[in-house]
């Protein structure tokens, strides 16, 4: 079953009035060569004016617009007076064929932009005679002719990618990520969190228990929340700023002196203790205090102990 030919046709400028007699004809012979290969090759048609220039049964004034509608790829042949003749910048008396072509590529952008993207590719032949693309073409594709067969240029039109996609695929086999239990917490604080949770939910040993008056067993009440920067921050701030009188001046000296004597003054502990000293009302300074406690109870037992013990104190001072 055979199928239809890429249908290409070539637009061009024959002649520039700054060009010498020698320079038009070379630059007809490049023009030819490129076209001549495109043609050899199976399944593209090109159309080129070249190939009916003694056909008398051609009317030229609307063959070429014709061919714009006919053709699947239109490829514009940079140079300098092509883009004249699309900007409007040539003389009235010269160059109307290749005019016409580019008022019908017009014609197609206003009805159909996407359209005009497809279907127009501008070429780059090699011998010096390229030129600066007009702005309003910056969206064409272009391919440069750096080789005898154009290779480029035919990759596009036959859309064989240089780099093609790869066809094998390989199965892979990923187990399921478990649910986060702190869902958009850092790692380490929610392992920290998850452990506390595992620790109070153990019952205490009997030996632990407190006697009652009636000599059953029974466990102490114990505070269930974990260590968390929101409640080390709802505590540290009001004591801070002296809203539990003494007593809470004593647990904030207290805190104050674990933190620069555990992590020593220079260091992220140290600093923020000294921030909120400085600024006794702020909650952001005391958020960040918070977390950094935070953190160095998830990884140090004897901070979380202290930590623990010292919020079970503080705690009801603040409310």
């Amino acid at each position: 079953m055979s199928t239809m030919p890429h249908r290409v046709f070539i637009v061009w400028a024959h002649r520039d009035r700054r060009w010498s007699a020698q320079k038009q004809a070379r630059y007809r012979a490049a023009v030819l060569a490129f076209a001549h290969t495109l043609d050899r090759v199976e399944g593209i048609e090109v159309e080129i004016d070249l190939f009916h220039s003694e056909d008398r049964t051609i009317d030229f004034t609307r063959w070429g617009p014709d061919r714009v509608s006919w053709a699947d790829t239109v490829i514009m042949i940079s140079s300098v007076p092509l883009w004249d003749r699309w900007s409007g910048r040539n003389p009235a008396n010269e160059g109307a064929g290749s005019v016409r072509e580019c008022d019908a590529l017009h014609g197609l952008f206003d009805t159909d932009q996407a359209a005009f993207q497809r279907k127009v590719l501008i070429v780059v032949l090699p011998d010096g005679m390229d030129a600066p693309v007009p702005a309003d073409l910056s969206r064409i594709q272009r391919r440069p002719v750096n080789d005898p067969h154009a290779t480029l240029v035919l990759r596009w039109l036959l859309n064989k990618p240089r780099y093609p996609r790869g066809t094998r695929k390989t199965r892979v086999d990923l187990p399921p990520i478990p649910e986060a239990p702190f869902p958009g917490m850092p790692p380490r604080r929610a392992d920290h969190l998850a452990a506390e949770r595992a620790r109070r939910q153990q019952p205490l040993p009997v030996s632990d228990r407190q006697q009652s008056p009636s000599g059953s067993a029974e466990a102490p009440e114990v505070s269930i929340e974990p260590i968390t920067a929101g409640i080390v921050a709802a505590t540290v701030v009001p004591l801070a700023s002296g809203a539990a009188d003494e007593a809470g001046k004593q647990a904030w000296a207290s805190l104050s002196a674990f933190v620069r004597d555990r992590f020593g003054r220079e260091s992220e502990p140290g600093a923020a203790v000294q921030a909120l000293a400085d600024q006794p009302h702020s909650p952001a300074v005391g958020e960040v205090l918070g977390r950094l406690l935070e953190d160095a109870a998830a990884s140090d037992d004897h901070t979380a102990a202290w930590l623990r013990s010292w919020l079970e104190h503080a705690g009801p001072m603040v409310g």
